[in-house]
C-alpha cells in the first residue's frame, strides 16, 4: 500500500485509499524509517514497468529512541518481484557463533570421508565425557571449515547473482531495461533460487 503519490512511478492512483493509510499510520503515531538504497520496492517487471514503493518499516517513537543507529536497507529481488528489506540494528554486543550444521553437506561428494577423518580422539583420554566432548568439538569445526571450502563457490555464485540483480533493480527506477537486461535478471534469478535450494536441502 502506498502513502503518497512518489510511491508510485506512473498516475495510476487510489488516493483515497492512500489518505486512509496515512490516517492510520498518523493516528497510531508510528513513524516511517527511511529506506536507503532504492525509491521503490517493488515492480511488475515488464516491458514499461510499473514502480512501486508498497514494503515499508514502521516504527513508534520509543522503538526508535531505543535504536537511533538503526539502518533500513533494499536487498536484490532474487527470489521475488518485492525487494527484501533488511534492518541493521547496530548492536554493540557480538554473541560467540556456534556451529550450525548444514543439511545439504550430506549431498556433497567426501561428506561421510570428511566425519571419519574428524571424529578421531587422543586414545590418551579415557573420561567418556570428555572424550564425546572433544569428538564433537572436533568434528563441529573440521566440518566448518571443510563446508566452507566446499561451498565457497556455490555462496561467491549467490552474492555476485544478487548484486547484479540490485544494479538492474535500481538502473529500472531511471530507465526502462533493455530486453537483453530483463533476460538477464530472470535468469540469474532462476539461478539463484536453484542454488538456494541446493542448501536448504
Amino acid at each position: 500500500m502506498i502513502m503518497q503519490a512518489s510511491d508510485k512511478s506512473n498516475t495510476n492512483l487510489d488516493r483515497r485509499m492512500m489518505h486512509r493509510f496515512r490516517q492510520f499510520v498518523d493516528g497510531t503515531g508510528l513513524k516511517e524509517l527511511f529506506l536507503h538504497g532504492r525509491k521503490f520496492t517493488w515492480s511488475n517487471e515488464r516491458e514499461a514497468p510499473t514502480l512501486t514503493k508498497i514494503d515499508r518499516a514502521l516504527v513508534s517513537v520509543d522503538w526508535e529512541m531505543e535504536h537511533p543507529d538503526c539502518l533500513l536497507q533494499a536487498l536484490s529481488t532474487a527470489s521475488s518481484d518485492h525487494c527484501p528489506l533488511h534492518l541493521a540494528l547496530h548492536e554493540h554486543l557480538h554473541p560467540h557463533r556456534r556451529f550450525r550444521f548444514e543439511l545439504f553437506w550430506t549431498k556433497l561428494e567426501g561428506f561421510e570421508d570428511a566425519v571419519r577423518e574428524a571424529w578421531q580422539c587422543d586414545p590418551e583420554i579415557t573420561d567418556p565425557f570428555k572424550r564425546i566432548d572433544l569428538l564433537l568439538r572436533n568434528t563441529a569445526r573440521f566440518l566448518t571449515a571443510w563446508g566452507q571450502k566446499k561451498t565457497g563457490n556455490v555462496k561467491l555464485l549467490i552474492v555476485i547473482a544478487n548484486w547484479v540483480i540490485f544494479q538492474l533493480d535500481v538502473a529500472q527506477e531511471r530507465r526502462r531495461l533493455s530486453e537483453g537486461e530483463r533476460w538477464l535478471r530472470r535468469t540469474l534469478k532462476l539461478t539463484t533460487l536453484g542454488l538456494a535450494s541446493l542448501k536448504r536441502t
